[in-house]
């Protein structure tokens, strides 16, 4: 793998252990995240979805990059992707006619009575809203404002509601951070699966770590690599 050009999207975890749980159940496992939307200063949506986010980047570009959430990685193909409905986030400019355009439609989503959009349509609203981001904006990892989410090449994975078994795809951010523990378990059942096939890259951050998933797995051995990039602190 090393020194290729090879297109791939990465999920990123903090420890090693979880990269072993991935590669031990050949799925990663769905969780909700909260997302708010708006235009210019004005807060529309504070909402929080099921998803598993994931970074596409090519291996040369690692080394240049800081990394949000953490050292170690699983690159799966694009091939993989695609047959799983997976799509790059639409990055937005808040001040954008986009913006106020999406916007306009979450507001008109949110009324009740006459002169709203019709009920078929409150669905497509949602879809579109759960894979737009703004370009810039509040890091709530960090507490950072004006982070550019825009370098993160964000792909997401955002199941439909017959994927989770009717379940919600949309909750109210207060809602679900009253009851985390209980909104994320329903999502357990309804992991997002690979193939060891679709794997095509692995980096730890220590050769013992590397020798330890060789002999794990010695069919991915050409494809674990030591992580180049560099991990974002928080301040």
């Amino acid at each position: 793998m090393q020194g290729k050009r090879i297109s791939m999207l990465l999920h990123f975890t903090q420890n090693f252990s979880i990269l072993e749980s991935i590669l031990e159940t050949s799925f990663l496992q769905l969780g909700y995240c909260t997302e708010y939307f708006g235009h210019k200063d004005k807060v529309i949506s504070s909402s929080a979805h099921p998803m598993v986010c994931f970074s596409e980047y090519e291996d040369f570009e690692l080394e240049a990059k800081e990394i949000t959430y953490g050292g170690y990685a699983i690159g799966l193909s694009k091939c993989w992707a695609v047959e799983k409905g997976l799509s790059p986030v639409q990055y937005v400019e808040k001040n954008s006619q986009a913006a106020i355009g999406l916007s306009k439609l979450l507001e008109a989503r949110q009324k009740n009575g006459k002169d709203t959009i019709p009920k078929r349509l409150r669905l497509p609203i949602m879809q579109i809203k759960c894979f737009t981001k703004h370009e810039t904006g509040h890091n709530s990892y960090f507490n950072e404002d004006n982070f550019c989410f825009k370098s993160e090449n964000e792909w997401r994975y955002v199941p439909t509601k017959n994927q989770i078994g009717g379940g919600y795809i949309s909750l109210n951010k207060n809602t679900f951070l009253k009851k985390k523990d209980f909104y994320n378990n329903k999502l357990k059942p309804y992991p997002l699966k690979f193939e060891a096939n679709d794997v095509i890259a692995l980096y730890v951050q220590t050769e013992k770590q590397k020798s330890l998933l060789s002999k794990k797995y010695p069919h991915l051995t050409n494809v674990i690599d030591l992580a180049k990039w560099k991990v974002a602190a928080k301040v």
